[in-house]
């Protein structure tokens, strides 16, 4: 299982049945309509039902946008406060990365850090400074509750590791948190003892990649570690993780390329947890 942690059936069962109130709202309690000046005949018809959900999704996408961001923000607050980094700035809508870290000075060691949503869909709008020592991605798995966590750290993972190998944008590590972990709808297997309750105090899970971009010449390069990258490690130091509980909260991403039939190419990616090998794919094979 590539996350441990899932969304309680308690939560998610009761969706289908508020998509089936939504629907028929028009049908099922028409008074309840006209008591706030909508006709029944148009809830549907006159699309107000459409337009209605279409306006607030796109309200949602905006203040989800700015909630990530800020989650983020405190935690590289609380980070420069504690010394734990020199520095950091939030960058404008311009650049294809959201922070950038200073996380030592004399020489300068600076990282730069991107926030996106929990489907992969807009992982290829990033792009990694020149100057970066470190490029990490932040991912946000609350979107639909319908689908599980670990659907969506699979399509992520296979998202960053297409751009890897076909567009050779190095990812060092990618950490996934957000505001529903360690609540009722989405507990903590990381804390036991307090698994929905521990909330924004649960430690990120981090996946580790490649510390080179593959090549045939180089087809399965070593994965980083919490000794090779600086930013990782002092985020886990951030959130209490002793050095016996640090591994419940790494993973690793091989990504290894293989020459297939007429000399074309396929990406084969594992993710371990522990020494235990817990999600695989391939990609589809491709002429270099």
């Amino acid at each position: 299982m590539i996350l441990p942690c899932k969304h309680e059936t308690q939560v998610t069962k009761q969706v289908p049945n508020a998509i089936d109130l939504l629907n028929n709202l028009d049908v099922s309690h028409p008074d309840l309509l006209r008591e706030h000046d909508i006709q029944p005949i148009d809830y549907r018809h006159g699309l107000v039902f459409r337009s209605a959900i279409e306006s607030i999704r796109g309200t949602f996408i905006a203040s989800s946008t700015t909630g990530r961001e800020g989650l983020i923000g405190d935690v590289l607050e609380n980070m420069r406060l504690k010394g734990m980094i020199a520095d950091y700035k939030q960058t404008g809508s311009s650049r294809r990365y959201d922070f950038i870290v200073v996380v030592e000075h004399d020489p300068d060691y600076i990282a730069a850090l991107e926030v996106k949503g929990g489907e992969g869909n807009s992982i290829n709008i990033s792009e990694r400074p020149l100057w970066a020592k470190e490029f990490c991605v932040w991912c946000h798995l609350d979107g639909a509750i319908v689908n599980q966590p670990g659907h969506g750290a699979h399509s992520i993972i296979n998202r960053l590791t297409n751009e890897l190998v076909r567009r050779h944008k190095s990812v060092d590590a990618l950490f996934f948190k957000d505001i529903l972990c360690g609540t009722r709808t989405r507990p903590c297997p990381k804390y036991p003892e307090k698994k929905d309750t521990i909330g924004l105090l649960a430690a990120p899970d981090i996946f580790l990649f490649p510390r080179r971009i593959p090549t045939l010449e180089d087809p399965e390069p070593p994965v980083h570690s919490l000794r090779t990258l600086k930013l990782p490690d002092r985020i886990l130091n951030l959130f209490g993780v002793d050095e016996k509980s640090r591994n419940e909260h790494i993973w690793e991403v091989r990504v290894g390329l293989e020459k297939v039939a007429n000399d074309r190419i396929q990406r084969n990616v594992m993710v371990l947890h522990m020494g235990e090998m817990v999600d695989e794919s391939k990609s589809r094979a491709w002429r270099p």
